[in-house]
């Protein structure tokens, strides 16, 4: 493993950071918007970039499990979620995106020797984990292992949004949700029931 990127990951999580951390939510309102909504969307990441690597030997997979445990380290700053979730002025005038970026280059300055090209795709892992300028990354995704943490952020937001959404936003006795304007579209529920009359344990692929 890259003793430089444990430091980094082990300087960032500590305690009072990381009480913070397992308690922020993940957003104010679309995904994981729930007290310890971002250690759960932080996890599903860093399973699916690990898998990911399994996949793909080019991946760098200490970098890119790292950039997936701080991608989103700046939340914890963006939102106050003791009461409501608001967003602090920092949140407002700065954002987590930002925020997590400066929060590496402040501890990797307290790493002797830290390699600055490590921490260069370090924080661009971090700057363009959104995908496109319009969703508000600086810079968009320009190596393997950025797009694949942008892919991955993407997969997680996305399913648990559409699932939240589903659950709260169709009417009793109703397949569909209104038009949600964050999706583009209106969403349904999966309704397949079994074909045979015992339901089995064992799925398709087993």
């Amino acid at each position: 493993s890259n003793n430089y990127l444990k430091e980094l990951v082990s300087s960032i999580f500590v305690e009072e950071n990381f009480k913070k951390f397992i308690k922020a939510p993940a957003g104010k309102s679309w995904h994981h918007a729930y007290i310890s909504g971002l250690i759960e969307h932080t996890l599903e990441i860093i399973k699916i970039c690990d898998l990911m690597c399994d996949f793909h030997s080019e991946l760098n997979r200490d970098l890119l499990v790292s950039g997936a445990m701080l991608h989103d380290f700046g939340k914890t700053i963006e939102l106050n979620f003791e009461s409501s979730f608001e967003y602090t002025n920092k949140g407002k005038l700065i954002g987590h995106i930002v925020l997590s970026a400066m929060l590496i280059e402040e501890e990797a300055k307290k790493i002797k020797d830290f390699p600055e090209e490590l921490k260069l795709h370090l924080i661009h892992l971090v700057l363009s984990h959104q995908g496109k300028l319009e969703f508000a990354s600086p810079v968009v995704p320009k190596t393997t292992e950025a797009i694949a943490l942008y892919q991955a952020d993407e997969l997680s937001a996305k399913v648990n949004a559409y699932k939240n959404t589903i659950k709260q936003g169709a009417k009793e006795g109703e397949n569909w949700t209104k038009f949600i304007h964050l999706a583009n579209t209106d969403l349904t529920k999966t309704n397949i029931s079994e074909s045979r009359e015992e339901k089995s344990s064992t799925t398709l692929f087993d």
